[in-house]
């Protein structure tokens, strides 16, 4: 019973940490990924592949036919320093709410270790083989 709590909790730290990282690094994530397959999951605020994804809903950019991404902890930060603004332009009264669909097209994402990334190049294998 005492295991199961701390595997639990375990889980619970995992999950935290992730979900208070900054973006992916898409470097990265291109090594196994097309560049198309994650164009719409870049983080308008630091440009790398958005971590936990946070939709954009202002009235002002209703027209644009893009998806309007950034990953939660950059758009903490951000508003921490502008706070009520829009990270696209100088506006405020903008809404953000999570991108569940974004967030599960990017957790399908290959990925490769970077460790493991290095260590197949110092031995000579081809990585994701």
């Amino acid at each position: 019973m005492e295991e199961e709590k701390s595997k639990d909790n375990a889980k619970l730290d995992l999950k935290s940490i992730t979900e208070q990282q900054t973006c992916f690094d898409k470097n990265w994530i291109l090594q196994l990924n097309k560049q198309e397959a994650i164009h719409d999951f870049i983080c308008l605020i630091c440009k790398q592949v958005a971590n936990n994804p946070m939709e954009i809903d202002c009235s002002q950019h209703k027209n644009m036919d893009e998806l309007l991404i950034v990953g939660e902890s950059c758009l903490h930060q951000f508003l921490s320093q502008n706070p009520n603004s829009c990270p696209i332009e100088p506006h405020d009264n903008c809404l953000y709410s999570q991108s569940r669909m974004a967030k599960r097209y990017i957790n399908e994402l290959d990925v490769i270790c970077p460790r493991q990334f290095r260590q197949g190049h110092e031995e000579g294998e081809t990585p994701g083989i």
